[in-house]
């Protein structure tokens, strides 16, 4: 959750950047002067600002690619929690797969995605999360946001789109399916994984050490978030999915040259999950995977696979049907009472 953090130390790391220290470079440097200097005043002032930093989405643009992909879609906005959600579908009939992007990511990042899946009979649809891309804020207000807003647009697009066949999933989009499992969402059958975020709670370390503040300010943290959000931060945790909870087939692809999300992350996650398939990828980092076409052929035929299987379908439902999207939120706030009490 702490993309812009980890830009600034990226920019702050760069072996082929001048000997003249970078704004990133400048700006990462004060931050963690000052992060150091308050933590050792205040460790609950500390706690805070880091609440702050890691529930802030950054907005980033989609590139030329993406944006000449999105253009030959339908754009279909629509308000979830009374705030605006950008989506876009491609195609006219078959079975709907759904590309979801990770945390501080847009819906162009998957578009290379789009003309494989249309050539294999697939409907394609797509979305910016809420404070990402082109969609409004979330229900916090201004860049504040959580995977519990991911999921519960993506069960308000399903309930529009109609009922998925598979989603194909980056990154922190990966921890907001599961998420929304969790919750009690029935997953498609197919489902893909590209770099999964799959253990949250491992990456606060990593997060501290680059604002450099010590364990108080961080138990300050986990614990304001975890009454925050009403769950245990294990509970985030893709692997520690209940065994009752439906799951699809899932195809994990992740990539040996990932510095943000490690491999082992995505082998553990394999060994829990009953027939899941990991293939590792070499040279594609944490988002160039996206567009490796090894990474987007093995989907496609996955996907393509497991679409061609019998078995029980799922019966279609209206796309404009509410009271899909009314049990979809109804689990949601049955999850949290659950986890409160």
């Amino acid at each position: 959750m702490s993309s812009r953090v980890q830009s600034m130390q990226a920019g702050a790391s760069n072996k082929h950047a001048s000997r003249r220290p970078t704004t990133a470079a400048l700006a990462m440097a004060t931050l963690r002067t000052a992060m150091r200097l308050i933590a050792r005043l205040s460790p609950a002032l500390a706690g805070r600002v880091m609440d702050r930093l890691w529930f802030r989405a950054p907005r980033t643009r989609p590139d030329a690619a993406a944006q000449a992909s999105l253009a030959t879609a339908r754009r279909d906005d629509f308000l979830l929690h009374g705030q605006r959600v950008a989506t876009w579908t491609w195609g006219e009939s078959g079975p709907c797969v759904l590309l979801m992007h990770g945390w501080g990511g847009h819906a162009g990042q998957l578009h290379a995605f789009v003309r494989p899946l249309l050539a294999a009979g697939f409907r394609v649809a797509a979305f910016d999360a809420p404070a990402h891309g082109a969609s409004g804020a979330s229900r916090h207000g201004q860049q504040r946001v959580t995977f519990f807003e991911f999921a519960d647009a993506l069960r308000a697009v399903e309930a529009r789109v109609g009922p998925l066949a598979g989603i194909v999933a980056h990154s922190g989009g990966c921890s907001a399916v599961a998420l929304a499992m969790r919750q009690g969402w029935r997953a498609p059958r197919s489902l893909v994984f590209v770099a999964p975020f799959c253990e949250p709670q491992a990456a606060i370390d990593g997060f501290a050490r680059q604002l450099g503040v010590g364990p108080a300010a961080v138990a300050r943290f986990t614990a304001r978030a975890a009454r925050w959000l009403g769950i245990d931060w294990r509970d985030l945790d893709i692997a520690t999915l209940p065994q009752d909870v439906h799951r699809g087939d899932l195809l994990i692809l992740h990539d040996n040259a990932d510095r943000e999300v490690p491999l082992a992350q995505s082998q553990r996650l394999a060994a829990a999950w009953p027939g899941a398939r990991l293939i590792v990828t070499q040279g594609g980092g944490h988002r160039r995977l996206l567009s490796l076409p090894q990474v987007v052929q093995n989907a496609a035929l996955f996907l393509v696979e497991r679409q061609a299987m019998p078995g029980p379908q799922r019966r279609y439902r209206p796309a404009d049907s509410r009271g899909e999207l009314d049990r979809a939120f109804e689990a949601t706030a049955n999850f949290w009472r659950r986890n409160r009490a």
